[in-house]
């Protein structure tokens, strides 16, 4: 990531990052953290919440709750109706335990809440998709981002399909799937129209970004 792009973009920007407890989320609250962001790391258990937060006690700021309620989304919005949010990454749906309605509120919801902020903030917004397995829910945010995109502006929203679960996210893994999540976030990739979802193509060994046919 170092060697592609200028990592002080993210210097001094706040980044909200839900589903903090997923591997992919702490692997990319430690990077934004280390290029100098505010990371807002959000996700229901507060015992890993917070020692994630121990890594950058000045850069991660732990937030434990449970987007599928009403009143925690409330929470959220009241805290950054009036903050600027420059990047909105959410990996709620990648954890798979919850039902389908469950989990779309979630990434609905914080959406919702953050859209002040998003919008302050000309920020960049990225939802995962849960790959293989998960058709159902993957289908349903999908037509989430593209309802959710022109709402956002000048903010945009992008989707990047991705493995469900939790197995199986080496450091590798991490690293490359990070990379996709941050250059999508980035200045240099702004001329990017928004409502479409990618995919990392995993299957090679490499990382990669490709339109999807419903993007």
């Amino acid at each position: 990531m170092r060697s592609l792009f200028g990592v002080s973009a993210f210097s001094g920007k706040v980044a909200v990052l839900s589903g903090a407890c997923h591997p992919l989320g702490r692997a990319l609250a430690r990077r934004l953290a280390g290029f100098g962001a505010l990371v807002v790391a959000i996700d229901r258990r507060a015992e890993p919440l917070y020692a994630l937060a121990k890594d950058a006690p000045q850069r991660i700021e732990p937030l434990a709750l449970d987007l599928s309620s009403a009143a925690a989304r409330g929470i959220l919005a009241e805290a950054w109706e009036r903050e600027p949010v420059h990047a909105l990454y959410d990996l709620s749906a990648l954890a798979g335990e919850a039902p389908l309605s469950v989990a779309l509120e979630r990434s609905a919801g914080i959406l919702e809440a953050l859209t002040p902020g998003l919008r302050a903030g000309r920020g960049r917004a990225v939802l995962a998709l849960p790959g293989a397995g998960k058709p159902a829910l993957a289908a349903a945010l999908a037509a989430l981002l593209k309802d959710r995109d022109a709402a956002l502006a000048p903010a945009r929203l992008h989707g990047l399909r991705l493995p469900a679960g939790t197995e199986g996210w080496t450091e590798a893994r991490c690293m490359s799937s990070g990379d996709l999540m941050l250059a999508l976030t980035h200045p240099v990739t702004r001329g990017l129209a928004g409502g479409r979802v990618l995919t990392e193509r995993a299957e090679t060994g490499t990382t990669g970004k490709e339109r999807d046919g419903d993007g």
